[in-house]
């Protein structure tokens, strides 16, 4: 059978990160035009192509408009065409899928974190012919399988589809509770060389996964409840085996898009201590959570090849931080910093405004406090309610009419969404604090003159200046 694994294109932006399963994806130029692997993709790929004729479109990596890659779906005729979605993309997807069907005979499924919270909502719009909800490797395998078999494919576990005018929901696919039996994603379908971000060292570069869920209980994100509340982990082992495939590949660094890569201290350490012991020529970045963190791992963590660690500060308000329940103090936030900056580990902020109870005084308290800390890179994103999240049931009992796909890619960050119900500031002026925080962060003598002095080749420099002028285009007004 012939599937087509598609990562779609946005007339909103030629650059939005897709490369998760649970969505709720940033876009253009307030992320420096980083565009990712599409991991999400590469796994389910490498579940399928034992058995079928597989390839994986990246339109946005191509950088092809709708007609064009429209044009390449003609060209292939793909009896599947799988796709990820999100509250922020559901709609212009599902009228992209439209458009493709009128075109081409084919099954489109669409996974991601709308169409595994709102699966009704999600086939609503037409264009998706079955949703599938949380992880989608085994789900598509099965499905597919059944389908090219001529069974009853309909009876697949963790889908939901449109009979007649009747919406049938399946009951859920079981976790995948070893991961280490996931094969590694297959990376043989994306080029080593399309793919940017400005905080990458080393070309060639590739992104991996190595655990699902967060120890975090935090009211804004998805990817606790799209995990079932979990928090799983491939072995060590197995996470080293894979390092040794990405570098036979040529690559020279990986991306960890895990949620927290150090919540196992145990893992984290067999993991470094294994890199240095085989003496792996690799350098990487991880995601981590203030509390998961001491001078002793970080130490560990830069000696076996890590440069940047990429923390969740969110505000710099304690009230802010309890009312989300972040379950972190703002005095462990400013200590790991210091550390990360005392060893000369390269740190990124991410922070969000906007948040419940939020106020133009704490929004200014954030701002100074992530000057203070002072991490390498910083990104300031607007508090977004999801489907999933305890915020976003919290709201949709007192407002039943909020519709998370309102807020889609065309808005995002530029406007809060739905954030005058939950702070004192109108979605308007969430929008300006995200602008005024950009620009009281990067344009600052002392951060640029840190930036540069760190540079250290020539490439490294053209990468920063561009992502530089992508976040003052953005910090003017102008994102794509």
């Amino acid at each position: 059978m012939k599937v087509l694994i598609l990562n779609p294109p946005s007339k909103y932006s030629s650059n939005v990160a897709r490369d998760l399963f649970y969505g709720c994806w940033c876009k253009g130029k307030r992320i420096a035009g980083q565009a990712f692997p599409p991991l999400n993709l590469m796994y389910v790929a490498a579940a399928l192509n034992q058995k079928h004729n597989v390839a994986i479109l990246d339109s946005q990596a191509e950088k092809l408009n709708f007609e064009n890659t429209l044009k390449k779906i003609e060209k292939i005729q793909p009896d599947v065409i799988v796709i990820p979605t999100s509250s922020m993309n559901i709609v212009e997807d599902s009228m992209n899928l439209r458009k493709i069907k009128e075109k081409v005979k084919t099954v489109t499924l669409a996974f991601g974190s709308h169409t595994t919270f709102e699966p009704k909502q999600s086939l609503s719009y037409g264009g998706i012919d079955y949703a599938i909800m949380r992880e989608p490797e085994y789900i598509i395998r099965d499905f597919i399988d059944a389908l090219e078999k001529g069974k009853d494919y309909e009876k697949i576990k963790g889908i939901a589809f449109k009979k007649g005018k009747k919406i049938i929901i399946n009951e859920p696919y079981p976790f995948i509770e070893n991961l280490d039996n996931l094969p590694f994603p297959d990376r043989k379908y994306v080029s080593q060389f399309v793919y940017f971000s400005p905080i990458v060292k080393k070309i060639p570069w590739t992104t991996a996964l190595t655990s699902r869920g967060c120890p975090g209980l935090c009211t804004f994100c998805t990817s606790v409840p799209f995990y079932g509340n979990r928090l799983r982990f491939r072995s060590a082992k197995n996470v080293v085996e894979e390092i040794e495939e990405i570098i036979r590949l040529g690559y020279k660094e990986i991306f960890y898009r895990d949620e927290t890569f150090t919540a196992n201290e145990k893992r984290l350490k067999e993991i470094c201590n294994a890199i240095i012991k085989k003496n792996m020529d690799i350098s990487w970045i991880c995601n981590a959570r203030i509390g998961t963190l001491n001078r002793e791992s970080i130490e560990l963590m830069k000696k076996s090849g890590c440069h940047m660690i990429k923390i969740g500060v969110e505000s710099g308000s304690q009230k802010i931080l309890d009312n989300i329940k972040k379950g972190i103090k703002v005095e462990e936030t400013r200590k790991t910093f210091k550390i990360m900056n005392d060893i000369g580990m390269e740190s990124h902020a991410h922070v969000m405004l906007g948040c419940p109870g939020e106020t133009w005084k704490t929004v200014n308290e954030t701002i100074r406090f992530v000057k203070e800390v002072n991490p390498s890179t910083a990104t300031f994103n607007a508090f977004t309610i999801f489907p999933g999240t305890p915020i976003y049931r919290e709201i949709k009992k007192k407002f039943p009419g909020i519709d998370a796909t309102a807020q889609d890619t065309s808005k995002e960050h530029s406007i809060g969404f739905h954030n005058d119900l939950i702070s004192d500031l109108s979605d308007k002026e969430v929008g300006t604090a995200v602008n005024l925080a950009y620009k009281k962060f990067y344009f600052r003598p002392s951060y640029l003159a840190k930036t540069l002095l760190r540079l250290k080749s020539l490439n490294e420099f053209r990468r920063v200046v561009s992502a530089g002028f992508d976040v003052l285009s953005f910090s003017r007004g102008d994102d794509d």
